[in-house]
């Protein structure tokens, strides 16, 4: 994953070649513009994670729960489910 900086001019000229890259290999683009007016271009698969993200880390109360399960998971306190297992809770509820 690289980020670079283009131009608008640069961008209106290699639209194509920029934008494949920005999907192909994960890339970060910052578009400069006049004024730092700056655009950043990602690909629709980072955007969609970062929003996740964003959810997630959202409130308070999400940030504590997720803390906690990190908090399990390093301490071993952890349990695998069978896809069965896994139907048969998430059916109770």
């Amino acid at each position: 994953m690289a980020t670079t900086a283009v131009s608008i001019s640069e961008i209106r000229k290699n639209l194509k070649k920029i934008t494949d890259d920005v999907v192909d290999y994960d890339d970060h683009v910052i578009i400069t513009k006049p004024q730092n007016r700056n655009v950043v271009l990602m690909s629709e698969k980072e955007f969609d994670s970062w929003k996740e993200t964003l959810y997630l880390l959202g409130t308070e109360a999400n940030r504590k729960e997720l803390d906690e399960s990190i908090k399990q998971v390093k301490e071993g306190h952890i349990k695998t489910l069978s896809k069965e297992e896994w139907d048969k809770m998430s059916h109770e509820n």
